[in-house]
């Protein structure tokens, strides 16, 4: 509940400011400055409930507000902000965003199509090293560094990073870019700061970053974005042996545009292809989906996995999802058992292409080759 009302709060906090900052430039100077007023209260409430460093930020931010709020008149008659509003939050020294971590993720390897390579890959890279670290201490085996996924959309590389957070019992950290960049100076790198200070304080933790690529691109082009990177680099800078309780997994479908020093040996070193499905792992998700449903006698599995070559984990589901869409309305309608057909599937199957085409294959067996 603690992670819930907290995330309340901050939502409400946020609501608040946006709306007050909204009304002011609207000039209706009595509406901003009640909910500027709401925002300090609801961050007086969050500090009640933070350490005791952002507890004394989000005091003195709240501070900061209410004398905005006392002070509006004026301002909004000249329609221009207070004193220092417009630096309010890029000035904002709480450290950066809060991070909760999910409990410990229940999905395993066999809940996963196929993959066996890329399994044998993980578990000798970041789960045999947490179960048996005296083993590979005795073989002097290179631990530590992060691992990149990378591979077309839909391919199951999020339920590969909880199944290690599973394996391990490691609180689980699911990062977006998005989640991360900020459009204030400065704020980006504190927010990666607190990410990994909040995951070190835990006794075993998995930093998972989705879409890598928005949070660490290739330098040079855009200075807020190389600022990011430098700050997550030297994150991750000898991680190897300081952090041994941190895990750090990526996940993307455009590896060519992440930063070439974040792939470096020591940073995200090993880089894992998380390919389309075989034919066993089709035969399995589609299995899976269709376990205790009413299926009709000429529904052939194997046919159906012949006809979804190049077809994504994600495009499979959607595919049985959409077979199932008639007969459920017909059953609910007639009150009886209706089975998915043949019919049904190939029906679904026109309405739902591969989502991957033959030239994204191409491009991804292209960085496999050159790193490019």
């Amino acid at each position: 509940m603690y992670d819930l009302n907290m995330s309340m709060l901050n939502d409400q906090f946020n609501m608040y400011y946006a709306a007050a900052k909204k009304a002011y430039e609207g000039g209706n100077g009595a509406l901003a400055k009640r909910n500027y007023m709401l925002a300090a209260e609801t961050l007086l409430k969050l500090a009640k409930n933070s350490t005791p460093k952002l507890k004394e930020a989000r005091v003195e931010r709240a501070k900061r507000l209410i004398s905005i709020a006392e002070n509006i008149d004026d301002a909004v008659a000249r329609k221009k902000f207070p004193a220092g509003e417009d630096m309010e939050e890029k000035q904002d020294d709480d450290g950066g965003r809060e991070w909760a971590a999910a409990e410990v993720p229940d999905v395993h390897f066999s809940d996963i199509a196929g993959l066996d390579d890329v399994k044998k890959a993980i578990t000798t890279r970041m789960i045999n090293p947490v179960k048996y670290p005296e083993k590979y201490k005795l073989y002097n085996k290179k631990t530590g560094g992060g691992v990149l996924l990378f591979g077309p959309p839909g391919t199951g590389k999020t339920m590969i990073a909880k199944a290690i957070a599973c394996e391990v019992g490691a609180k689980f950290y699911a990062v977006k870019g998005s989640d991360v960049v900020s459009k204030w100076v400065g704020e980006s790198e504190k927010n990666i700061n607190s990410l990994f200070e909040t995951a070190r304080a835990d006794d075993l933790a998995i930093i998972f970053i989705d879409e890598m690529d928005s949070l660490i691109g290739r330098r040079g082009v855009d200075t807020h974005n190389d600022k990011r990177v430098n700050e997550f680099l030297q994150q991750i800078d000898g991680f190897s042996g300081k952090s041994p309780n941190l895990l750090l997994l990526g996940a993307t479908n455009r590896p060519w545009d992440i930063d070439g020093a974040a792939l470096r040996p020591g940073r995200f070193s090993q880089k894992i292809y998380v390919p389309l499905p075989d034919e066993p792992a089709r035969r399995f998700l589609f299995e899976k989906s269709l376990k205790g449903a009413p299926v009709a006698d000429d529904v052939d599995v194997g046919e159906l996995v012949k006809l979804t070559d190049g077809y994504s984990g994600a495009d499979i589901e959607e595919v049985c999802d959409r077979a199932k869409e008639d007969p459920l309305l017909k059953s609910i309608s007639t009150d009886s058992v209706v089975p998915v057909t043949r019919a049904d599937f190939l029906n679904a199957l026109e309405l739902v292409p591969p989502s991957v085409s033959e030239k994204e294959i191409e491009r991804f067996e292209r960085f496999i080759e050159t790193g490019e």
